[in-house]
Parts: C-alpha cells; structure tokens; sequence
C-alpha cells in the first residue's frame, strides 16, 4: 500500500509540478525513450517501442523539442537515445535500442 501511495506521490508531482524526471526503484527496468517529432530513426524504432510496452516492460516517452529539461538533465545530444533504469540507476545509455532489448530480456545484465 505504501509502494502505492509513493509513486502516486511521484506521478502527481510529475504531472503538476512540470519537474523534471524522477528515477525510482523498481523491480523491473526502465525504458526511458527519447525522441523527436520528425526523427527518421525515432519512427523506424518506434513499432519495435512499442512492442516492449506490450511485452509489460514501462517505457516513459521523452520529445526532446517539448522537453528540452529531459534533454539537458541527462546529457542527450541525439536521438533516438535510451536509458536503462533497473533498481533507480542508470544501466545503460545507448542509442541501440538492440542492446536495449537484450539488456531488459537478460534482467539488466547489460549486453555488449
């Protein structure tokens, strides 16, 4: 019930606040997934995104042009660009999304 009311505290603070994100511990990774409206790399890893949500994995979509905090606060100078968080630390941070896929099947053990 706490763990609940925690990240309801989280997401409310995110949703009104205008901060920028907030990385906490889960027990299942992260995919922070950044993008930008246009990007031809962006639309073409977009279906294979999207069947990691499906596969129960929680994806948090960034547009680095509406969210340029997002962008500055983690350094991202290109996208698609993709952070790994397991256990509320940054694992991995690629452009891959291959290497990000066989991080998050293989339990955030990172795979080079």
């Amino acid at each position: 019930m706490w763990r609940f009311l925690a990240s309801m505290c989280v997401v409310m603070s995110l949703l009104f606040s205008g901060c920028g994100p907030v990385i906490s511990p889960s027990p299942r990774p992260t995919i922070y997934a950044f993008s930008a409206h246009g990007c031809l790399g962006c639309i073409q890893d977009k279906p294979r995104i999207d069947q990691l949500e499906q596969d129960g994995y929680r994806v948090i979509r960034i547009d680095v042009i509406a969210r340029p905090d997002w962008r500055q606060r983690y350094k991202i100078v290109t996208v698609p660009f993709y952070l790994v968080v397991c256990n509320g630390t940054i694992l991995l941070r690629t452009n891959n999304l291959n290497l990000v896929i066989r991080t998050v099947n293989n339990g955030c053990k990172v795979q080079r």
